[in-house]
């Protein structure tokens, strides 16, 4: 006489797809402010580039998002007015600390090599700026920004 309890369902699988989606944000967020504008990516010339610092800042920042949207996987996937007020604040601190996060584990190869220095912090602390640096070189890209968010939040609810 007592009931079948409902299959349990497994939270791994939508906290995973959030992360990687706002990994790949936070690396978005990035390769704008890197490349600023369409103009200036297709001008580029790739041989004077600093590729393997793009790379490990771009790995960098994908972990940090990864990391960030981890930890702040609860504010996606709440339903109602509030469920996406908390969506759109945690896509800017998942941003924001993905941006703070990225930039050290970037960083962390010369802290290594050249140790600690004061200015370092500045380093590190600019990456909290990610979100609305990358904004103002590439505007374009705040609908793309807000549809991954939306994404995220969409994915949580399952």
């Amino acid at each position: 006489m007592s009931e079948n309890p409902k299959p349990r369902t497994s939270t791994r699988s939508p906290v995973l797809a959030e992360s990687l989606l706002l990994a790949a944000a936070s690396a978005l967020l990035f390769l704008a402010l890197v490349f600023e504008d369409f103009d200036q990516l297709r001008q580029t010339d790739w041989s004077e580039q600093p590729m393997g610092l793009i790379v490990r800042y771009f790995v960098a920042m994908g972990v940090g998002g990864a990391v960030a949207g981890y930890a702040l996987s609860n504010l996606f996937g709440r339903s109602g007015l509030l469920g996406w007020v908390l969506a759109a604040m945690g896509g800017i601190l998942v941003a924001t600390f993905a941006g703070l996060l990225g930039s050290a584990i970037g960083l962390l190869p010369d802290l290594v090599s050249d140790g600690f220095q004061t200015p370092d912090i500045l380093a590190v602390s600019a990456g909290a700026l990610v979100l609305p640096l990358a904004l103002i070189g590439w505007p374009t890209l705040l609908p793309i920004w807000i549809g991954l968010i939306f994404l995220v939040h969409i994915l949580a609810k399952r």
